[in-house]
């Protein structure tokens, strides 16, 4: 009997224990705020180098935080999102390449579990605003139902910035319901208000995990492609830049930064912020040329742009800060790729990796958090079997192979594109700009100019292009040393046929798991013209 008493004591106890490191755990959990922009490119932001843009709420937080320097991305939208949700990279289900088309019957494949499901099996409250772009042909391939707990935002992959209409059908949405009053409000204003609204009304007794998909610095989705909220006060904040479109994306950009400072005062606001890890990068580098989505952006000195396997299309401006890291205020040289964001986010919220199963993601937590070296020596940049062309990245980042020449009329060719900004007529960088920034005035960590400028000359790429075009257009297969060559000026396949044969061998490896993809013609049927002018899950609904 005394026996039995004991083992109900202590199973009580063992309850009573568990229970309260449930709540132990819950309490310590780290919010999570992913702010992912859209095509905005390297140069675009000030503390890689370039005086143009001022963009100090972003440059205080690549300051303060940690610089993830050699972060790599998909190429295109759709890719590159199928990779931040899923871990794994898109081959292995067909998701490579083109993104996804208005009205076509493709969708995130179901099986693959999402980024947001696997948090909210630790106890996250999971919301996304802004872009989805994976698919929305049936009810169950919308956020919602692919483990998001609300949405607000558009399923498309763009809409105009102030009807929110994309190919002529109106796309904002909040939840299952089509948000007509919404119209006339800047988008970018807009989404930047309801992640204010989501963090304000969250009850934290559960972390809260927020992916802010911004359009910016995207093209919007009618004849005047680049849309601020007042075109006088643009005018007047960047009559300097000349060229009239690169003047608006500024004005677009500068809201993007605005919306950065204001959600750091808002965490602040609800008591937050000291426990939320802040993540922001943009999904691949700008389109400055070549179709009408052309949004001005910049990527230089970096090779290529948006849908090239070049750096200016893969390698992203992405910065990390969380107030609890020792390793802030540094620069992290580790090469990283989107597929990371998966497990590393999940280990920091204090899950198990081995609880993931088999992906292509790696923890780069204790990279990020304690400084260690990378796990990841070698990351797949993308197969476009349709395009033919390819890319790898290996020896712990410093050699890349790019097998196939870019010869596509849409973006051009293997080329440099945007603007060398130091040539323009800028003013001098505004350090003081930055130091009074909302997100500075935030953090409050003491950040001094000396600092400022000291991290911002490391991230700074220069390079002598030799005139801009050393690599021949007739070459096909191309070996760049990104450690001192990260314009990819030189092409070493010659002279370095062993580590060509490496390479090859990792892509002919990736080429025995591709699955073709699954690209489709826009079904007539999802015409908005039957659904009262909107994007519905057309394959559920009935065409009027």
């Amino acid at each position: 009997m005394a026996v039995t008493l004991i083992s109900l004591q202590f199973r009580d106890f063992l309850t009573f224990f568990v229970f309260w490191g449930v709540l132990v755990s819950a309490k310590y959990q780290p919010n999570i705020v992913l702010i992912v922009a859209d095509d905005l490119g390297w140069n675009d932001v000030g503390f890689h180098g370039s005086d143009q843009i001022p963009t100090p709420n972003i440059d205080a937080l690549a300051y303060n935080g940690i610089v993830l320097n050699r972060f790599y991305v998909q190429s295109t939208c759709t890719p590159s999102r199928s990779a931040l949700l899923t871990g794994q990279y898109p081959i292995r289900y067909g998701f490579q390449g083109w993104p996804l088309r208005n009205g076509e019957n493709r969708y995130l494949p179901t099986h693959l579990r999402t980024l947001p499901d696997h948090l909210k099996g630790l106890g996250y409250t999971t919301s996304l605003v802004g872009k989805w772009h994976l698919g929305f042909s049936y009810w169950y391939n919308t956020p919602i139902y692919r483990g998001f707990d609300t949405h607000f935002g558009y399923w498309t992959g763009h809409i105009d910035y102030f009807n929110h209409t994309s190919d002529g059908g109106f796309a904002m949405r909040r939840n299952r319901h089509v948000a007509w009053e919404t119209q006339n409000n800047y988008a970018t204003q807009l989404f930047t208000q309801v992640s204010q609204e989501t963090i304000m009304k969250h009850d934290y007794a559960k972390p809260l995990f927020l992916m802010v998909s911004h359009l910016a610095v995207h093209a919007a989705d009618r004849n005047q492609l680049l849309e601020v909220p007042d075109l006088v006060e643009t005018n007047k904040t960047f009559g300097y830049i000349t060229d009239y479109r690169r003047r608006l994306f500024a004005g677009m950009l500068a809201e993007l930064d605005k919306s950065v400072g204001a959600i750091c005062r808002t965490l602040q606001d609800r008591g937050v912020f000291d426990n939320t890890i802040i993540l922001f990068l943009s999904d691949n580098g700008a389109q400055n040329t070549g179709t009408r989505f052309d949004n001005s952006g910049s990527n230089w000195p970096l090779r290529g742009m948006k849908a090239t396997l070049y750096e200016g299309g893969v390698r992203v401006p992405a910065v990390l800060y969380y107030g609890k890291l020792k390793t802030n205020a540094t620069i992290n040289n580790q090469l990283m790729h989107i597929t990371d964001l998966l497990p590393t986010l999940y280990a920091a919220a204090g899950g198990n990796t081995r609880d993931l199963g088999t992906i292509d993601g790696v923890d780069q937590w204790p990279t990020i958090s304690g400084g260690s070296k990378s796990p990841r020596s070698s990351a797949l940049l993308d197969i476009n079997e349709v395009a033919l062309h390819s890319a790898v990245i290996s020896h712990g980042g410093r050699y890349k192979l790019v097998n196939g020449s870019v010869l596509n009329p849409t973006f051009g060719r293997d080329g440099y594109y945007g603007y060398d900004t130091s040539l323009t007529n800028n003013p001098p960088y505004d350090a003081d700009l930055v130091l009074d920034s909302e997100t500075n005035r935030v953090i409050d960590k003491g950040l001094t100019k000396k600092k400022l400028f000291q991290t911002r000359k490391k991230v700074t790429i220069a390079c002598d292009h030799g005139g801009g075009e050393s690599v021949s257009r007739e070459d096909t297969l191309f070996l760049f040393d990104l450690e001192n060559d990260p314009c990819e000026t030189k092409n070493l396949a010659d002279k370095l046929p062993n580590i060509v044969a490496d390479l090859s061998a990792q892509l002919l490896w990736y080429w025995e798991v591709l699955q073709p993809q699954h690209c489709q013609e826009p079904d007539p049927n999802s015409n908005p013209i039957y659904y009262n002018n909107t994007w519905v899950p057309w394959m559920e609904q009935r065409p009027t």
